[in-house]
């Protein structure tokens, strides 16, 4: 049978919430069904964090520190949904990009020909007070290709 799918790989963005993990269970049940690629993509958002050491929220000391938790962080959120796709024979890629989601997924899209992004649900009423509605928000809004929000 010839493979028809419009779909032929999948970026499943990790963030470490619940919803984000149900969509990369999500990814990895349809990169099986469908014979897609699929690519886990964290994201540390160190545009947020220069913002707070503007304002002097956070000291040039503290910044560093938290950076470095926030991509230990992230490295352990892309490696569970590497070890849930493995026991499930899928090969993944992984990538841990620093700056702002809303510049670094379109152009990991772009790069790697994805066709579908699988991100973690939502709630809209929290997207102008809520840094990760928002950002999910503009993914959405932006995308070059198909969205799937999971809940």
């Amino acid at each position: 049978m010839p493979d028809i799918s419009p779909v032929k790989h999948i970026l499943a963005l990790v963030d470490g919430t619940e919803s984000s993990l149900h969509a990369a269970e999500m990814a990895i049940d349809l990169a099986l069904a469908l014979r897609a690629r699929l690519t886990a993509m964290a994201v540390v958002d160190t545009d947020t964090l220069r913002q707070l050491l503007s304002v002097r929220i956070l000291v040039d000391a503290e910044m560093g520190e938290f950076e470095k938790e926030l991509q230990e962080s992230a490295r352990r959120h892309l490696d569970d949904v590497c070890r849930r796709a493995a026991h499930r024979a899928l090969a993944i890629d992984k990538v841990l990009a620093t700056g702002n989601s809303e510049a670094m997924v379109p152009k990991e899209v772009e790069a790697r020909g994805v066709d579908m992004i699988a991100l973690g649900g939502f709630h809209s009423s929290r997207v102008t007070r809520d840094l990760l509605a928002r950002q999910r928000q503009q993914i959405v809004d932006h995308a070059a290709c198909p969205v799937l929000v999971v809940k």
